[in-house]
């Protein structure tokens, strides 16, 4: 059952809330880090013989440390706000990335930096932004989730073409230090955006020792359902974002090339985060759901068909179920719990589906270097969001609430 809470589109610190929130995610860890770890594969592999089973383990050893984190930044969250803690986030995995650059002298060294990155900038991913949004906005909230998330498919337009140059041109750590200087504006930028009350206040409103205490919501047969699905979504093509560079390498690319292509995902996710915004708050989301996991599906079938001919356009059909997963998730979360809890639930909900995410690559890498091809991990990347539909389809339905 949603909660109703005295704060609409209204307020007037919306459009301060909700810009801070599109910089934040433009800069944070989703965007910056996920979006162009497979740029750095072709460095890492000349100096250290980084293998690609090997970079997935990375992106592996990233995710389940969001998937720790992620949970106690969202208590975090719902205790303290969300200002605070992303801009924190920001500076953190801003060193972070600093520390990439200079201090990766083995595969061994860059896996412990990888996870250490995650941990420490996890306060600046999507728990604060959507948290800061559903306390803002009822009746337009999945428009406003959308234009927030849209930040995170702005920066993976803009950054993976910029850093590939930049790699290119001066080596792969300059790369990161370039990085570096992203989530570092992003924090800048958001401290002067986000009102410094923003969410604390809300938060206080609808809190109540009788929502807070207790956790009948790890009863609910909604809180699994939706688990399981977003999992499952996110194992089935989430494995594909980081090695979509490195698949286009394989198919005779140059790397430049292969980044423009990769920037066509960005551009896609930014106009599925506005399209499925605006259809939140029209149609029930389990439908959006099952639409975005065929359109995924049919980009990975796409490219396993039609090789590079037709790269640009399973690059389209990755992002525009990139582009629905968060704002869709969150979306769900707001609609059918309290508010109050939202942080934790969203951070375990975010958790599962990032640890789903994280295994992707894994077994995409594996898959490529057994079999020398990426062609059977698209065909079984394809029928795990046909059967991710099952999930959308036994969740409850719903109406949008139409309440100012």
């Amino acid at each position: 059952m949603q909660q109703q809470i005295p704060v609409s589109a209204a307020s007037p610190s919306w459009p301060r809330v909700l810009a801070g929130a599109v910089v934040g995610s433009a800069t944070g860890i989703s965007a910056v880090l996920l979006y162009t770890n497979g740029l750095f594969v072709a460095g890492l592999a000349q100096e250290f013989g980084l293998t690609r089973a090997q970079f997935g383990l990375g992106v592996l050893l990233v995710t389940i440390s969001l998937a720790i984190a992620n949970p106690f930044v969202g208590w975090l969250v719902d205790r303290f706000g969300a200002r605070g803690l992303s801009m924190l986030g920001l500076l953190l995995l801003s060193a972070g990335f600093a520390a990439l650059g200079h201090f990766t002298h083995s595969v061994t060294s860059y896996l412990l930096l990888q996870m250490l990155l995650a941990l420490l900038g996890a306060g600046c991913g999507p728990i604060a932004y959507t948290k800061l949004i559903g306390t803002t906005f009822t009746r337009h909230r999945g428009l406003a989730l959308g234009l927030t998330m849209t930040g995170i498919g702005v920066g993976a337009a803009l950054l993976p073409p910029l850093i590939a140059r930049t790699i290119e041109a001066e080596g792969w750590r300059a790369g990161y230090s370039a990085l570096a200087l992203v989530p570092l504006c992003g924090a800048v930028i958001t401290a002067l955006l986000l009102p410094r009350n923003a969410s604390r206040t809300v938060s206080a409103q609808i809190t109540s020792p009788a929502t807070v205490e207790g956790r009948p919501w790890l009863a609910s047969r909604t809180f699994w359902v939706l688990a399981a699905t977003f999992s499952l979504m996110s194992f089935s093509f989430g494995g594909l974002l980081p090695h979509f560079v490195p698949m286009l390498l394989d198919l005779g690319l140059a790397p430049v090339q292969a980044a423009g292509i990769a920037g066509q995902i960005g551009l896609a996710v930014i106009a599925s985060r506005l399209v499925v915004g605006l259809l939140l708050d029209r149609l029930p989301a389990p439908w959006i759901g099952i639409g975005i996991c065929l359109i995924g599906a049919s980009g990975g079938l796409i490219l396993h068909q039609t090789g590079v001919s037709h790269a640009g356009l399973a690059a389209i059909a990755l992002g525009v179920a990139l582009g629905a997963e968060l704002d869709l998730l969150g979306f769900l979360v707001a609609q059918h719990f309290k508010l109050a809890q939202f942080g934790r639930i969203y951070g375990l909900q975010y958790g599962a589906f990032i640890l789903g995410s994280g295994l992707g690559p894994l077994w995409v890498g594996a898959v490529r270097d057994v079999s020398g091809s990426y062609a059977p991990a698209l065909l079984v990347s394809s029928a795990g969001l046909l059967l991710t539909c099952v999930g959308f389809v036994v969740l409850p339905a719903y109406r949008p609430s139409s309440a100012p």
